[in-house]
């Protein structure tokens, strides 16, 4: 039997982490560049406006695969919720051409819409069928040849009205076609054509064309042109029939099941993949307006490219995050430990924090190495993103002019096992590595945290009530993810903190 809990789990974890932590960076950045564009801020160059104008376009791109990937993960959770009503298509139809056609001078091809005699109403639901009619429309334009031509047509046929989108663009090759109205599908020669795209649109489509007890299907031929063509039913009654008839059809076969439930583990992968590469492209592009490559930006300018960046390096973070939690989810998750320098990577990290610590007028005291210090057992990547988590929460919730500490000690492993009961919030594990342990401890003055809350803070999601008031982003992954990197090291973490007074954190490498 297949296991379908996981993947779905997976999938509701993506829904609530697009729903509350990827919208609110992505409008910020939105709004930042939108202000740099208007020249509220300044006259801007030339070659300024045109690298602001590739974060743009990375922006949209954004903001396009959050809401389709939520429109998605809804339509499997919940089904498609629809409002139908009679509906004049037409109109939608040339206002939807309309608006295409800048884009369509563009790409040197033209659209023809063709009015047939007759009725054009149907029983559907308008701003549902208008997303569909966009979609299809955006996609003949997106593969047309140059000097394409696009045919549009509506007609009555029997029960249904009949829309026909035909172009004479790239096609679809034959072997792939079966695959077309698949989650996650993209034609190869697509995405030769079109390298940045989810390929959800006809997955989506189809949804709401079935649920709206109607047709969806097409004709292609690779180098020739593709022809879809949507059914619409004309009235409630053959809604009701097309619908019902849907809903008679035999259930999923344990294949067709076991091949849904891959691409559920596939989705946060292929999710994290398509929002890397925008967010890399904006921050190059930020990274070029800061250095002053592109000419001198004003004080306010300035600090709205910084505004930006720090936004960008959020989504990045909560990407990796994502990427982090299905691999844990999934088994994937590993680390190559081999014997390991800290001094190295605390440095590293701790020089990363330094420019956010001088602008919270933040203390960040470093151990004194020496050579008595013994390696440890680590994966280089994979320690630096635990002491990259714990020094970014100590930075991030330690207000101005307080301090961070970081120690380091070395203890054996009867010593270790000594603090589970000492420590409320230490459940030590490892303790057989014959030539002992370090201890790595990150100390900060900041908030604390609450008695009642103290045993939540490794579980997935989990932000404190003073976190929340602080007005703070973040996901509540880092703590989760970081105990798992420690305990594959087989070593462990704990904490005591004090509300209003600061924590520490502590973790065990075993010694090489």
């Amino acid at each position: 039997m297949v296991d379908s809990k996981k993947s779905e789990e997976i999938k509701n974890d993506f829904i609530t982490i697009a729903s509350h932590q990827l919208r609110t960076p992505i409008a910020g950045i939105r709004w930042s560049l939108d202000t740099l564009l208007s020249k509220k801020t300044g006259v801007i160059s030339e070659k300024q406006r045109e690298v602001i104008k590739s974060a743009y376009e990375s922006n949209n791109y954004l903001v396009k695969a959050v809401n389709d990937l939520l429109r998605a993960a809804r339509l499997e959770e919940k089904g498609v919720i629809l409002a139908p009503k009679l509906t004049d298509i037409g109109p939608i139809v040339k206002n939807i051409v309309k608006q295409n056609e800048i884009f369509a001078r563009a790409a040197n091809c033209r659209i023809n819409l063709k009015s047939s005699p007759g009725q054009t109403k149907a029983y559907v639901d308008p701003l549902q069928i208008k997303l569909v009619i966009e979609s299809l429309i955006d996609n003949a334009v997106r593969y047309i040849r140059e000097k394409g031509k696009i045919e549009i047509s509506l007609k009555t046929v029997k029960d249904f009205l009949i829309l026909t989108v035909k172009d004479n663009g790239i096609g679809i090759p034959l072997s792939e076609q079966p695959r077309v109205f698949s989650r996650f599908f993209r034609a190869s020669n697509a995405i030769k054509t079109q390298t940045e795209g989810l390929g959800l649109d006809l997955y989506i489509n189809k949804k709401i064309i079935d649920a709206s007890g109607g047709r969806f299907n097409f004709t292609s031929t690779q180098g020739r042109g593709t022809t879809f063509y949507v059914y619409l039913p004309l009235n409630s009654e053959v809604a009701t029939k097309n619908k019902n008839q849907e809903a008679n059809l035999s259930p999923e076969s344990e294949l067709a099941t076991a091949k849904t439930i891959k691409k559920e583990r596939e989705f946060v992968a292929i999710t994290v993949h398509e929002l890397k590469a925008p967010l890399g492209a904006t921050k190059w592009s930020l990274e070029m307006l800061k250095s002053g490559k592109t000419g001198q930006l004003s004080s306010d300018q300035l600090e709205l490219v910084d505004q930006i960046y720090r936004g960008n390096e959020r989504l990045l973070v909560l990407v990796r995050d994502l990427l982090d939690l299905s691999k844990l989810q999934e088994g994937e998750f590993d680390v190559a430990p081999k014997p390991l320098e800290l001094k190295t990577i605390i440095n590293d990290v701790a020089t990363a924090f330094k420019a956010e610590a001088k602008r919270k007028n933040l203390e960040i005291n470093l151990p004194v190495f020496n050579s008595q210090m013994p390696k440890v057992l680590g994966d280089q990547n994979r320690v630096a993103q635990v002491v990259t988590n714990l020094l970014s929460n100590a930075v991030k919730y330690t207000p101005e002019k307080g301090r961070v500490t970081i120690m380091i000690k070395k203890i054996s492993g009867s010593e270790l096992k000594n603090l589970t009961g000492k420590i409320s919030t230490a459940e030590i594990n490892y303790t057989e590595n014959k030539k002992g342990y370090l201890v790595i401890s990150v100390q900060d003055t900041g908030a604390g945290i609450s008695a009642e809350e103290q045993s939540k803070l490794f579980t997935r999601f989990f932000r404190g009530k003073n976190v929340l008031k602080s007005k703070t982003e973040g996901t509540g992954l880092g703590l989760y993810i970081t105990k798992t990197i420690v305990n594959l090291h087989q070593g462990d973490i704990w904490f005591v903190s004090q509300l209003g007074k600061g924590s520490t954190f502590s973790f065990s490498l075993p010694i090489a």
